[in-house]
């Protein structure tokens, strides 16, 4: 994995909290939330960032190498955000990402579970 240059980090922090909250808004279902999210997102990034680019830049490897960066509590929601988003793009031909294996799809299962436990 390529490591972060060491001025770049709080960016990439700072974007992948972003992009992360618009998914896990889009997994809440609440369309309010998720407008939030994006708006939120176009503020500090710029109004060509959407669902789909927060999507494709979750789903990569500078997302993954950043939320490395986060508080635990916030790494596992990224995390989940990371996931899906690979998921996603892989299926929906949005980036050259892979799909998810069989141990990628268990962490998924198993983030999933825990955060069903902290609500």
């Amino acid at each position: 994995m390529k490591t972060l240059i060491a001025n770049d980090t709080a960016f990439e922090l700072r974007k992948a909290r972003l992009c992360s909250s618009v998914i896990l808004a889009l997994l809440d279902g609440n369309s309010a939330n998720i407008q939030e999210s994006i708006t939120a997102l176009q503020k500090e990034l710029g109004n060509g960032w959407s669902l789909t680019s927060a999507i494709q830049y979750m789903s990569g490897k500078r997302a993954k190498a950043a939320l490395e960066l986060g508080t635990a509590d916030e790494q596992v929601s990224m995390l989940m955000a990371h996931q899906v988003a690979r998921e996603v793009c892989s299926k929906h031909g949005l980036g050259a990402v892979e799909s998810l294996n069989d141990a990628d799809m268990a962490e998924l299962r198993a983030l999933i579970q825990a955060k069903k436990y902290q609500m």
